[in-house]
């Protein structure tokens, strides 16, 4: 990626100088410390959730940056190991505490579920997802597919939205969970009461998104879209 890429991430929110920090990272990470690098991006992840869509390239762009004119392997392992292993740790704090987020701050709960669906999106070892992200990611997801969820649109949404960008290769990692999850979302369409009709519609289009291997079809494109537009 470019410098004038680089410059496009959403950072505008952070004070000056944590702008500065961020920048620098992005650029030269090998520069600033890590550890708090990682901890600000987690902290604003979970205010803001347009950045939390965005924090998986930056944390990508990070741990993935070399200079070329200097190929300092040993000391790049080493940054990329501090970082990782910054954002694994936060994320996992968090992901015990899900709960009381949830309760806490409903709006914290869906940054934190965007955020940690983002970063199993852009981050891979070995060209492979983070195993280590898998079942937490699962575990957030179920949680979004239990009755007191599926009641409210903005859980739906972040479900759904969450489905239809890494579903498809959640699904390569542990097909069983997922199964049991479409499970649960059948059950919630059919049997739940207290659905908005928003919620059904997204989902009836997820599980057919599914069902046609991850692929919206030109006629469930125009159903569906053309319906939550009208």
């Amino acid at each position: 990626m470019g410098e004038t890429g680089r410059e496009e991430y959403k950072i505008q929110s952070f004070d000056s100088e944590t702008q500065k920090l961020l920048k620098t990272a992005l650029k030269d990470p090998s520069s600033v410390d890590l550890d708090k690098v990682a901890n600000i991006i987690v902290d604003q992840s979970l205010k803001d959730c347009v950045f939390s869509k965005e924090a998986g390239r930056i944390c990508y762009t990070i741990i993935q940056w070399q200079d070329p004119a200097v190929q300092l392997a040993e000391s790049k392992q080493v940054g990329q190991s501090v970082f990782r292993r910054s954002l694994l740790n936060r994320l996992q704090q968090e992901y015990k505490d899900r709960e009381d987020l949830r309760t806490r701050s409903l709006q914290a709960w869906i940054c934190y579920v965007t955020f940690i669906c983002n970063i199993f999106d852009y981050l891979r070892v070995n060209n492979m997802p983070m195993m280590a992200l898998v079942n937490p990611v699962y575990d957030c997801l179920f949680r979004l597919a239990q009755p007191d969820s599926l009641r409210k649109e903005e859980e739906v949404d972040c479900l759904v939205l969450q489905l239809h960008r890494i579903g498809e290769q959640l699904e390569k990692m542990n097909s069983q969970r997922m199964d049991e999850l479409f499970s649960l979302l059948r059950d919630g369409f059919l049997l739940q009461e207290g659905l908005s009709s928003l919620s059904q519609l997204l989902l009836l289009e997820i599980i057919e998104f599914r069902a046609a291997d991850w692929k919206m079809t030109d006629a469930a494109q125009k159903y569906y879209y053309s319906e939550v537009t009208d």
